[in-house]
């Protein structure tokens, strides 16, 4: 029953992993979830002082244990590994930017559950889980655990940025276009990244840590790339007959103190256009114009994140799409509450 299971699930993802939507005819996005077998975390023991994989559980940690009161293993830590695979690029296409997605569900700082880790070190307080971008192949094994230290086989770029600085539970969400470029230009075929503290431990005995789900979860918390293509640029020629041109969005991304978001574009003549917000499965959010007729010069249209149904819009990326007589346009939106 146990593998049935596990088989359906990964069907399940697999079947994800092929599909692919079309949101205009210069646009594609491509979702992929992350490798069940290649996700996981390596766990250095501080009694026994040995190396442990463990990637068969349903969360990948990182930070410190602080004192174990089961294993009594004190002051031990974890780094996390993450792997997906990268679909191939549609003919005529080029990659505009990518995405990815991790769903944070707990933490624990100074031992307390719900706390962000504080480190007992100066500047602790703003010592945030960050991610490496690493090559570990096809097999997460003891040795992967320096992969993403400075000089290192393996490590490709140390420190890309951080993936989260909050103790609240929910998605993450970062921009990781330049090392999934770097994997397309390399010939990789996964692009890979551990995750990890600044730190590993603060030697207090007091548990500093998050984790975040694996591919092993319910699919819609599993780790995910959302991956956006661009028909690549006709030539100058062909750019003269388009009528709209100019389109900003402000603020991208949208975070939770600012409550709109502002769309502006210019048209060379006037015109009837639809304008809608799709979220990254491709199902309309928001009509924000349904065939209303602009005027020629600058024109916005203001949104203020909520769906069709009048609803605060979760965090996420989603998509601007404006629809014209000769001529189709994406803006890709970011909204992080």
């Amino acid at each position: 029953m146990k593998y049935t299971k596990m088989l359906l699930i990964l069907a399940f993802y697999i079947l994800y992993f092929i599909l692919t939507f079309t949101l205009s005819a210069d646009t594609i996005i491509d979702s992929v979830y992350s490798t069940p077998e290649l996700d996981g975390y390596i766990f250095f023991s501080q009694q026994y002082q040995i190396l442990s994989v463990n990637n068969w559980m349903y969360h990948m940690g990182a930070g410190d244990t602080g004192t174990d009161p089961i294993a009594n293993d004190p002051n031990s830590r974890g780094r996390s590994y993450v792997s997906f695979v990268l679909p191939e690029i549609p003919e005529d296409y080029e990659l505009d930017s990518v995405f990815i997605r991790l769903y944070q569900y707990s933490c624990n700082g100074n031992s307390v559950h719900g706390q962000y880790p504080d480190w007992n070190v100066p500047g602790g307080d703003t010592m945030f889980c960050i991610m490496d971008h690493i090559d570990y192949g096809n097999e997460l094994d003891v040795s992967d655990w320096t992969k993403g230290d400075p000089g290192y086989p393996g490590t490709i770029y140390t420190n890309v940025g951080i993936i989260s600085d909050s103790a609240e539970y929910g998605y993450r969400y970062f921009d990781i276009t330049p090392y999934v470029l770097n994997d397309y230009t390399n010939s990789r075929d996964k692009t890979q990244y551990r995750i990890r503290f600044p730190i590993e431990t603060d030697w207090d005995f007091l548990s500093d840590n998050l984790v975040f789900y694996t591919n092993f979860n319910i699919p819609e918390e599993s780790p995910l790339i959302v991956l956006y293509f661009n028909k690549l640029t006709a030539g100058d020629e062909e750019l003269l007959d388009k009528n709209c041109s100019n389109i900003e969005v402000h603020p991208n991304p949208i975070y939770g103190t600012e409550k709109e978001i502002k769309i502006s574009f210019e048209l060379k003549r006037a015109e009837v256009i639809r304008v809608s917000i799709y979220d990254i499965k491709g199902k309309i959010v928001k009509r924000l114009a349904d065939y209303k007729r602009f005027s020629s010069g600058k024109n916005c249209i203001v949104w203020d994140c909520k769906s069709n149904d009048n609803n605060k819009i979760s965090n996420g990326i989603y998509f601007c799409k404006f629809e014209m007589q000769e001529e189709v346009k994406v803006e890709k939106l970011i909204v992080l509450h």
